[in-house]
């Protein structure tokens, strides 16, 4: 009986850990497997119903998720000082420095690294073989816009994976955009989680860039 009981506190244990824990704002708990973060909203499937619907919550009402690994990510509403505090351009240098040393294409295991270049409101995300002395492919994206910005995949040895959802320009001549996935693979999971903040940064500061002062919306 004994061993019986230590077996179900034992399975009980693992379901609860296993399960990702919205905070809101009201400090209510929401039992969830979060799905994706976007811009403004959080898409989630209820724990005792993960077959069911997807469910939406703003991030506005979020205080922090637990995830199931033991990561906490906040979504404290931060000051108009704390978001202003670093610039477009230091934003951008860090994106150039951190993509040049730590990103690479997603089929190959740190093989063809990318390089990056800011053009106007835009980023060029060129591929170059491993010895970098030829150019795989070159992309011009529009991080104003981005669909949605998840958290980075983590894998062993120190390996991660960007997934994000961003408009490409395929016909440059026709000024024609496309949503498209794209994927990166980062060196190092510190890194990773590096980039994907500054690109939420930048996206940030390129939404407000075009308003006039003192427009909130």
């Amino acid at each position: 009986m004994k061993n019986i009981t230590c077996l179900l506190l034992f399975f009980f244990t693992l379901f609860a850990a296993a399960q990702d824990v919205i905070i809101t704002s009201n400090n209510e708990e929401i039992s969830a497997k979060v799905e994706e973060i976007h811009i403004e909203t959080i898409s989630y499937k209820r724990f005792d119903n993960l077959s069911g619907p997807s469910y939406h919550i703003k991030k506005l009402e979020v205080s922090k998720i637990i995830f199931e690994n033991g990561n906490i990510e906040t979504f404290e509403e931060a000051s108009d000082a704390d978001e202003s505090s670093i610039s477009l351009e230091e934003t951008e240098a860090f994106l150039l420095e951190y993509i040049g040393k730590y990103c690479y294409d997603h089929n190959g295991y740190l093989k063809n690294g990318y390089k990056a270049k800011i053009e106007g409101d835009y980023l060029r995300l060129t591929l170059l073989n491993k010895d970098k002395s030829k150019e795989i492919s070159s992309y011009l994206y529009n991080f104003k816009n981005v669909y949605s910005f998840r958290r980075p995949d983590v894998r062993d040895g120190d390996l991660a994976y960007l997934n994000l959802h961003v408009p490409v320009l395929i016909n440059e001549k026709k000024d024609k955009w496309e949503r498209q996935k794209l994927v990166i693979s980062v060196e190092g999971h510190d890194k990773a989680e590096s980039i994907i903040n500054a690109l939420k940064h930048y996206n940030y500061l390129l939404k407000n860039k075009s308003k006039d002062p003192g427009q909130k919306f």
